[in-house]
């Protein structure tokens, strides 16, 4: 059976498709009295002072991190894989490793998502670019390896961004990157774009799975599009995976709402298989 997360930003935020922006500590209540299983956490840095006090309450209230999603950095701060100045990648390189350490005594997964950044339009560019990130996810996951935690790189639609589009072209990346603590995070939203199937993908990856974002054709809450969620959660149970679905939505109509609206959708899915 799958486990339950939404995601969330402790601060405010220029990424749409949170929950509860800045409202960390109603996101965790709201998280407990709906029976999610854990939350994922949206992060433009590690603030020490600040994740302290959120990891204090979501353990109070039962909870866990499922993921920490780590696109904030380039929507705010134009930090990502693909960005080739020496001082940036520094400090995406100091940002990761504090997004590890926090990840770790979860054992949550740190999600390559928007981080990745854009290809530029010379074929040239485009080359030292995907050596350099090639060479910086390989340096990231051997250092989360120390801490058992894994990466996962999530495919992103073509109006975000021209690198890493499908599943496909996850798995060729995690290939050649060459770390066994990489997995892919099929984004249903993004699936719905770029994907012709929305269940062979998820059969080709199998086992490399490790995490699903659960977001309808609109980015609302599942069961709120036109996306066939019972084929796809059906695929899943065939390669047995029991991993966390989060839903990564909009908050709407409001967060609460949307927060409600996908759990209900989870359970429902849940008692189709």
């Amino acid at each position: 059976m799958f486990k339950t997360s939404m995601a969330i930003s402790p601060t405010p935020t220029k990424f749409g498709p949170l929950l509860f922006a800045s409202e960390w500590s109603r996101a965790i209540q709201t998280a407990e009295e709906l029976g999610y299983d854990g939350i994922e956490i949206s992060l433009r840095e590690p603030d020490t002072e600040l994740l302290d006090k959120l990891s204090k309450a979501v353990q109070r209230a039962g909870l866990a991190i499922s993921a920490v999603a780590t696109g904030q950095s380039y929507l705010h701060d134009d930090l990502s894989l693909t960005n080739l100045d020496s001082a940036a990648q520094e400090k995406l390189k100091d940002r990761m490793c504090g997004f590890i350490n926090f990840a770790a005594p979860w054992q949550a997964l740190v999600i390559l998502g928007g981080v990745r950044g854009t290809l530029a339009t010379e074929h040239s560019i485009q080359l030292e670019q995907f050596q350099a990130a090639t060479e910086s996810v390989r340096s990231f996951a051997e250092y989360a390896e120390a801490f058992g935690v894994r990466l996962a790189i999530e495919p992103i639609n073509r109006y975000e961004t021209n690198f890493l589009n499908t599943v496909e072209q996850a798995l060729q990346f995690i290939d050649d990157v060459g770390a066994d603590n990489l997995v892919v995070l099929p984004d249903t939203f993004h699936m719905n774009i770029e994907e012709a199937s929305m269940s062979k993908p998820l059969a080709r990856a199998g086992q490399k799975v490790g995490y699903v974002h659960f977001a309808d054709s609109n980015r609302l809450a599942p069961g709120e599009g036109h996306i066939n969620f019972v084929e796809i959660a059906r695929e899943l149970e065939k390669t047995n995976y029991a991993g966390y679905i989060s839903a990564e939505i909009l908050p709407i109509p409001d967060s609460r709402t949307a927060a409600e609206l996908a759990i209900e959708h989870f359970r429902w899915l849940q008692s189709q298989l």
